[in-house]
This record gives C-alpha cells, sequence and structure tokens, in this order.
C-alpha cells in the first residue's frame, strides 16, 4: 500500500471523519442564526435611511410652503421682480445649502430665474408634478430620474459634477451614465386665489455622499450606495484596498418587473465578504424608479458564533492531542522520506548545484516519495543546465547592448545631417512646386493622346481575349479561363479608366462638344439601366422606375445623358447590399427636368460627400473595396451635366442611403 494511501487512511479514521460531520452539523446552525439576524439588521438599516431621507423630503415640503406664502414673494411674482425674487432665491439656498438649484416659473411655466444655469425644464417627469402640485394646490416631493443632457447644458461644470464614471474594469473604454437621481419638490404659487406660478427646488443624489455618510455614523462598519440602471451613483462602501465604489455595478441587478420587492445576498469585495440587501425607491405614482442598498461585512455577525466556535475548537484540541500521540509512533516511519524531500527542495532552493542524496533513498521502491525525490533529483540537474544557458545568453545581451549604444551614436549624428538636408530639401521642394505648375498644364493635352494611344492596343487584348473565353479557338482549362478572366476584366476596367481620362481630359481642356438632339427620356433611361440590369438581377436589387409624365422628349446629347444615368445607375447598384432597392424618379417641371436616383445601400459619411465629385477620389469604405472603382465616375457625371447647363447634388446618409438629384434644361421646338 502506498503511503498516500496509508495516511488518507489513519487520518480518516481517527481524526477527518468525526470532525467534519461535527463541523457540518456546527455550520448549518451557525449559517441559519447568521441569515436571519443579518437579514433583520439590514431590514432595520433600510428604515434608518428611509426616515432620514423622509426627513429630508418633509423639510423641503415645508420650507417650500413657508417661502411661497411669503407676501414679499407674492408681489414680487404678481410684477416679476427679478432682483427681489433672485435675492429670496439666493437665500433661500444659502439656508439650505444641500439644494442644488432653485428656479421660478411663471403661470404658464416658462423660466422666470434660476440659480444655476438650466437647459431644459419641461420633462415629462417635472410637468406631471406641476400638474399634481395645482391640483391639489400644495406642495408635491418625490424622487426623479432625469436626464442631464435634458437638465444641463453639455460640458457645464454642473453637468460634469453629476456625471457618473462608470467603472469598465482596467482595460475597460471610459463612458458616462449620464442620468442623475433627484429629489423634488414642486410648490404652486398662489396670491387671492391667482396662480402666479411655481416654486421649484431640487437635490441630487449623484455624487453626494450625505446620506451615506448619515447612515454609517447611525450603523457603524455599515455602509450604504443607491443605484440607477444597476450603477451606483453615491456609495460609502470600503473595501481592503479601494475606498471608491461609484459608477461600479451592484452586485445583482433587481428585477423591476418581479413581484419580489427585496434582493439579500452575499457579495465578495476585494476577498473580503459582505451581506447585503437591495430595496426600491418609488416615485410619488409608486414606480420603482432606483435601488437602495445597504451592507456589512459578514466578520461584524462572528459574534454570533463564538460560542459554538469555542465549544468545536476545544473538541478539536483534545482529538488533535490523542492523534498525535497515536500517530507519533508511526509518524516517524511514515514521514522520513517526506523529510529528506523537504531537504531537497530546500537545497534547490538554495541553489546548489550538486544535490546530495543517499542511494538508498532513490531506490527504495517503487512508491510516490521515491518518485517524488527522483524527480526532485532531475529538475535540480535540469535547472543547473538552464543555468548555464542563461549566463550564456546575458553575456551576449550585455554584448549586444554595448553594440546599441555605438548605434545610437551614430543614429544621433546622421539625425543632425539629416536636419541639414531637409533644410535643404525643402527650398528645391519649393522650386519643384513651381515647376509642377508649369507641368500641370500639359498634363490634361498628355493624358488625352496617351488615353487615346492605349484603347487601341486595349481594344485588341479584349476582343482577343473574349474571343479566347468564348470558346471560339478550342477549349481552354480552367487555369487558362481564369487566366483569360483575369485579362479581359483587367482590360476592360483599364479601357473604362482610359475613356473616363479622355473624357475628362477633353472637357478641362475645351474639345468636347455636344451633339443635341430630341430623344424621348425612357429609352435613355431603359437603355442606361440594360447595362448594369445583369449586376442588379444578381444582387436581387429591385429597380424601380417613375416618369412623370410617362414619356415625353428632351433636348439633349443622347449619348452622354446615358453615360451620366449609368454612372448613377451603376453606383446606386454597386453600393447597395443584396436583397435592396433603387429608385429613379424623372419629373417634369415647366422648363426643366429632374432626375433622382435614390438607393438604401451603405451611403457616405459628411466628410467625405465634397470628395466624391473630385478625380481619383474614393471613399474610404470597407464595402467599397470589395468594388473596383477609377475615382472617376462621379467628377465626369458632374462635368457632362454642367456642359448642358444642368446641376448636380448629392445628399447621403451612413448605412441609410444616398440621393442624387440632377436638374437639366429642357429645350423643345
Amino acid at each position: 500500500m502506498s503511503i498516500t494511501k496509508k495516511m488518507l487512511f489513519f487520518v480518516s479514521m481517527l481524526v477527518i471523519l468525526p470532525m467534519m460531520a461535527l463541523l457540518l452539523i456546527s455550520s448549518l446552525v451557525l449559517d441559519s442564526q447568521l441569515e436571519k439576524s443579518a437579514l433583520s439588521y439590514l431590514n432595520v438599516a433600510t428604515k434608518i435611511f428611509q426616515n432620514s431621507f423622509n426627513s429630508r423630503q418633509q423639510e423641503m415640503e415645508n420650507t417650500s410652503e413657508m417661502m411661497v406664502k411669503e407676501l414679499q414673494i407674492k408681489n414680487a411674482m404678481e410684477i416679476i421682480d427679478i432682483e427681489i425674487l433672485s435675492k429670496k432665491a439666493l437665500e433661500f439656498k444659502e439656508v439650505y445649502n444641500y439644494l442644488d438649484f432653485v428656479y421660478f416659473l411663471d403661470q404658464e411655466q416658462e423660466l422666470i430665474l434660476s440659480t444655476v444655469p438650466l437647459k431644459n425644464l419641461k420633462t415629462p417627469s417635472i410637468n406631471n408634478m406641476l400638474e399634481i402640485s395645482l391640483k391639489n394646490n400644495r406642495a408635491v416631493s418625490s424622487l426623479q430620474v432625469l436626464e442631464l443632457e435634458d437638465l444641463f447644458f453639455p460640458n457645464s461644470s454642473e453637468y460634469n459634477r453629476y456625471k457618473i464614471d462608470v467603472f469598465q474594469g482596467d482595460n475597460g473604454a471610459k463612458t458616462y451614465l449620464t442620468k442623475c437621481l433627484a429629489s423634488l419638490t414642486v410648490t404652486p404659487i398662489y396670491k387671492e386665489d391667482n396662480l402666479l406660478g411655481y416654486f421649484i427646488i431640487g437635490d441630487i443624489l449623484n455624487n453626494d455622499n450625505y446620506f451615506p455618510q448619515v447612515y454609517t455614523e447611525s450603523i457603524k462598519d455599515s455602509y450604504l450606495a443607491i443605484s440607477i440602471d444597476g450603477i451606483r451613483i453615491t456609495s460609502n462602501i470600503r473595501s481592503p484596498i479601494k475606498a471608491d465604489f461609484i459608477g461600479s455595478s451592484i452586485p445583482t441587478p433587481l428585477d423591476l418587473e418581479s413581484p419580489m420587492d427585496f434582493h439579500y445576498g452575499r457579495v465578495n469585495i476585494d476577498d473580503e465578504i459582505h451581506l447585503y440587501l437591495d430595496i426600491p425607491l418609488l416615485d410619488y405614482q409608486e414606480n420603482i424608479i432606483a435601488i437602495l442598498g445597504v451592507g456589512i461585512p459578514e466578520h461584524r455577525f462572528y459574534n454570533l458564533m463564538n460560542t459554538n466556535q469555542h465549544i468545536i475548537s476545544i473538541v478539536a484540541a483534545i482529538c488533535l492531542v490523542v492523534t498525535l500521540i497515536i500517530g507519533r509512533k508511526t509518524g516517524e516511519k511514515l514521514t522520513r522520506p517526506i523529510v529528506e524531500a523537504t531537504k531537497l527542495a530546500e537545497q534547490i532552493s538554495a541553489g546548489k548545484k550538486d544535490i546530495v542524496l543517499e542511494e538508498s533513498l532513490l531506490l527504495g521502491g517503487n512508491d510516490e516519495t521515491t518518485i517524488l525525490l527522483q524527480t526532485f533529483k532531475k529538475m535540480a540537474d535540469d535547472l543547473n543546465k538552464s543555468e548555464q544557458k542563461i549566463n550564456s545568453y546575458l553575456e551576449e545581451l550585455h554584448q549586444i547592448n554595448q553594440e546599441q549604444e555605438v548605434l545610437t551614436e551614430q543614429l544621433q549624428l546622421l539625425n543632425n545631417e539629416l536636419e541639414e538636408k531637409v533644410v535643404a530639401r525643402t527650398q528645391d521642394l519649393r522650386e519643384a512646386i513651381t515647376a509642377l505648375k508649369k507641368a500641370d498644364q500639359v498634363k490634361s493635352l498628355f493624358m488625352a493622346n496617351m488615353s487615346h494611344e492605349l484603347r487601341t492596343p486595349l481594344n485588341a487584348i479584349i476582343c482577343s481575349s473574349e474571343a479566347l473565353r468564348d470558346g471560339l479557338f478550342g477549349s481552354l482549362n480552367e487555369k487558362q479561363k481564369k487566366y483569360i478572366d483575369n485579362i479581359f476584366n483587367s482590360s476592360t476596367h483599364l479601357l473604362q479608366l482610359i475613356n473616363d481620362i479622355l473624357d475628362i481630359s477633353k472637357i478641362e481642356a475645351g474639345k468636347m462638344t455636344l451633339s443635341l438632339g430630341i430623344y424621348p427620356i425612357s429609352e435613355i433611361v431603359h437603355n442606361s439601366f440594360d447595362i448594369v440590369k445583369s449586376l442588379a438581377y444578381r444582387k436581387n436589387i429591385e429597380v424601380s422606375f417613375d416618369l412623370n409624365p410617362p414619356d415625353f422628349k428632351i433636348k439633349v446629347d443622347a449619348k452622354k445623358l446615358k453615360q451620366i444615368l449609368y454612372n448613377l445607375l451603376s453606383n446606386a447598384v454597386k453600393f447597395t447590399p443584396e436583397n435592396g432597392k433603387v429608385e429613379v424618379k424623372i419629373t417634369k417641371f415647366e422648363n426643366v427636368i429632374k432626375i433622382l436616383v435614390k438607393d438604401n445601400g451603405i451611403g457616405i459619411k459628411d466628410e467625405d460627400q465634397e470628395k466624391v465629385f473630385v478625380e481619383f477620389e474614393q471613399v474610404d469604405s470597407s464595402y467599397e473595396k470589395e468594388y473596383e472603382g477609377t475615382g472617376l465616375g462621379l467628377p465626369l457625371t458632374k462635368k457632362l451635366v454642367e456642359m448642358h447647363g444642368g446641376e448636380i447634388h448629392l445628399h447621403s446618409k451612413p448605412n441609410e442611403g444616398t440621393e442624387v438629384l440632377i436638374t437639366l434644361p429642357i429645350d423643345i421646338d
């Protein structure tokens, strides 16, 4: 039998099994007592907070009633005396310094004055309280959850004071809770049964430690936290390593739809177990709007178990003494190999390279202790070899470090030389810019001539590759088809680019003219769609046409108008996802025609919408990169529209779609 089995059998029979039974029974009894005591204790704690909070709200109601009954306030409200009202509001806030805002409204609920800048006072919750106070003819107090963006101006001192930094962990992005929990009191102001206005005061609980401190002063070593949307907005929780838990998540968010009105449990806060109780906080309409949490470290309740723990400790001590007496003799025999293993481990930890062991210990058999000693010996030998390798590596590293220092000095010298060269090159660049401006004047002519010369061989390549692909000279294998397709597609794309460049160059050089004629608009539209309909059908995109009137004639260059419509339809279909929709609406208004092409595709960012009309500019979109583009389609379209005396406008929103509107004059005899 191995030593492990011998020790397990011996200890289990004499000590472990009886003590485990005793500990299990005592733990069940103590846990039951602890749970009942803790829950009762925390229930009392919540009532202490509610009494404190109700006292504060009652004070706000009473003082508001007294304020609006002052004759000076009534007279000032009647004539809207801003100076007196402002003075009274500041005096009131100075006396009750826990208030975060004080303001007056007239009988139309419009702001007269406020002690702090307020953005919007007509929130649904405040409007409801105004109606209730007017109906009951008295002050109304309630907790309310308000959006900071509705109450204060963004990035104002008040907004930044009450927003909550939400804790996201060490690597989390910084986010904020922009809601606040406020205790509001709304009081109507009357003079001889005539409504003059309203007096409203508020105490915002975000980042306010008043109630947690008052609570802890009443219940030592306990804590309080208030949360909305599962995030603590005020708290005095303390842990062994942290003192600020505002912005952290509560352990178990309370289900606001659950029939249970509390949640009790344990939570581990930085290796310290806390007992906690969460209950809902209600507004004046009995709606749950926030969560109140109270808690206390578990060791506060250990006093309840001291007596039983002493009894268990005495019994355990007696058992241990008996065990030591009985096991002394057998332990010496069983533990000698373990003692030797400990000595071996100490030699290894001390860094000794040559480990000395008795041969008899290594040859003692196949039990676990002998295997352990053999493993330790092998580990020591391996560590010795590893240490030698590490020392060799450190020497190499030191040498490399010295070489890097030399390189650093050389780099510094090169940097100084580079700065001198930069100054010289800057002057050269200024001269080069002047030369480039002159060269730009001949660019258009060169591009036009070059594009013209390139089209002839490209057309030959396209025709040849198309003939090969169609099998006119015999069948091709898959690899040959792949290469021929690449040649055909690349040549077609390049020819399109050259045609666009040639057209733009002709327009810029003033060599392009219009060949005007009178054509049915419907024929031009459908001919343009025929070119792109295969792509539309392949992506299952619905393309609809709406002509009003159904058909009419227009005096234009039909080829160029067809090119305009092709560019717009091609872009709409290309950048619309599968199962999307493209709409074409053409409407005649007196002497002009309006062409609208609309899609529900990926859209264009606001900052990129000007770029699309610049030559060779493409929007940086992951979806666009799935398609080849020249960056010349819309710039060429714009120039062709302007040649017809028209205008083009683009409106787009990301992920919603794009609208392009073209306006052209109609010239019909």
